[in-house]
C-alpha cells in the first residue's frame, strides 16, 4: 500500500542539533571506473544519515558547502563533481569520455558504494536536483537496496511534455503581464520541441528565472563559492576549474538528445522506496502539472509532493524549507533504515 500526501510549506522552523565530536570534513579525488572523481563528506556527526546531492550534467556542487551548511547538523553531506563538471573535469579532461544518462547512473551507483563504505551506511538519500532527478529515479529504480528514500526537486518526469506546458504557461503569463519582450521572443521560437539548442537557451531565460526568493540566495552561493575559506578542505587545491556554466552547457548539449526522450514511466510505476517530491510553487521549467499525474501513478512504500512557496525550478536554492521538508518526512525514514 501507499501513503500520498500533498503538502504546502507555509513556514519555516528548521530546529537545532546538537554538535558532535564526530565531525567529517573531507575531498579526495576517487577512482571510479578508471576516473578520478572529486568527492567531498562533511557533516556534524557522522552517526546522521547519508544524503547525497545529483545534479544535472556537468553539475559540481561540491562547491556548495555554504548552501547546505545547516543540512550537515542532520545528515552526513556526499558531494559529487559529476565527470564534465568541476574538479572531476579539470582534472581529467578529454579522459573524461562520453557523458550519458547510463553511464552518470552507473558511476552515481558506484560513488553511494563507496559512500556507504567510507562512511559504514546501509543505505543512503537521494537528492536529485533537476536533471540529477533523472538519476535518482533511475538508481531508486534499479538499486533500491542502496536507497532510504529518494528526493526530487524540480523533478524532471517526461521532458517532451512538461517543455510543452512551460511553454504553454510562459505565454500566458506574458500576455497576462503585457511583456512585449518575452512575447516576442517566445513567439519567435515556438512551441518546443526545438531542432536547436538556441531555442531551448532562450525559453530557459524565462523558464529557468530565479524567483524574488531564490535571486539573492544565488547571489549569496556565487559569493561564498568564489571565495572559499583557505583551508576549506571541500576545494581541490591545484585545478583550474573553468566557467561552471560552460561546463553544464556542453554537458547538457552531449545529454540533450537523451534528456529530451526521457519518460520516467519507462523505469516502471513500482519503487521498493519512499518516494518524495519537493516542487517549487512556481516551477516553470519541469512543470508540477506532470509531477503530480507522475505521483498519482507510482507505487511506492510512502510517497509525497510537497510545494516549497516562493520557489521555482531552483527551490532547492531555498535549503531552510527544503530541510524542514527533510527533517519532517524523509530523516527519520533515513534513520530507520539503519537499524
Amino acid at each position: 500500500m501507499s501513503s500520498d500526501t500533498t503538502a504546502r510549506i507555509d513556514s519555516v522552523h528548521v530546529p537545532s542539533a546538537p554538535q558532535s565530536a564526530a565531525r567529517i570534513d573531507e575531498g579526495a579525488f576517487v577512482p571510479i571506473h578508471g576516473l578520478d572523481h572529486w568527492l567531498t563528506f562533511r557533516g556534524d556527526d557522522r552517526a546522521n544519515p547519508v544524503l547525497l546531492v545529483l545534479g544535472g550534467p556537468g553539475a559540481a556542487p561540491t562547491a556548495w558547502a555554504s548552501l547546505f551548511a545547516r543540512w550537515e547538523r542532520h545528515f552526513t553531506m556526499v558531494q559529487w563533481d559529476q565527470p564534465g563538471g568541476g574538479a572531476t573535469q579539470a582534472k581529467n579532461g578529454a579522459a573524461t569520455g562520453a557523458l550519458g544518462i547510463e553511464r552518470l547512473v552507473r558511476d552515481a551507483i558506484a560513488v553511494i558504494e563507496h559512500a556507504r563504505a567510507r562512511l559504514a551506511k546501509k543505505r543512503v538519500v537521494l537528492l536529485g536536483v533537476s536533471g540529477g532527478s533523472i538519476l535518482s529515479l533511475a538508481i531508486a529504480s534499479r538499486r533500491p537496496d542502496l536507497v532510504s528514500a529518494c528526493v526530487g526537486t524540480g523533478q524532471v518526469v517526461h521532458w517532451e511534455r512538461q517543455n510543452a506546458s512551460s511553454y504553454a504557461q510562459l505565454l500566458a503569463r506574458a500576455h497576462a503581464a503585457g511583456d512585449a519582450g518575452a512575447i516576442a521572443d517566445l513567439e519567435r521560437i515556438g512551441a518546443p520541441p526545438y531542432a536547436d539548442i538556441a531555442s531551448d537557451v532562450l525559453k530557459s531565460k524565462y523558464a529557468g528565472a530565479l524567483t524574488p526568493a531564490e535571486a539573492p540566495a544565488f547571489a549569496d552561493l556565487l559569493r561564498q563559492s568564489a571565495s572559499p575559506p583557505a583551508d576549506a578542505r571541500y576545494i581541490a587545491r591545484g585545478f583550474a576549474l573553468g566557467d561552471p556554466r560552460a561546463n553544464a552547457f556542453a554537458a547538457y548539449e552531449a545529454m540533450r538528445g537523451e534528456i529530451l526522450r526521457f519518460d520516467a514511466r519507462r523505469l516502471g510505476l513500482s519503487f521498493r522506496v519512499p518516494m518524495f517530491f519537493f516542487q517549487g510553487e512556481q516551477d516553470l521549467y519541469t512543470t508540477t502539472d506532470e509531477v503530480r499525474d507522475y505521483v498519482a501513478a507510482i507505487d511506492a512504500p510512502q510517497k509525497m509532493l510537497a510545494l516549497v512557496p516562493h520557489g521555482g525550478h531552483s527551490a532547492f536554492l531555498l535549503s531552510d524549507a527544503l530541510l524542514e521538508l527533510l527533517l519532517a518526512h524523509v530523516r527519520p525514514i533515513a534513520v530507520a533504515a539503519e537499524r
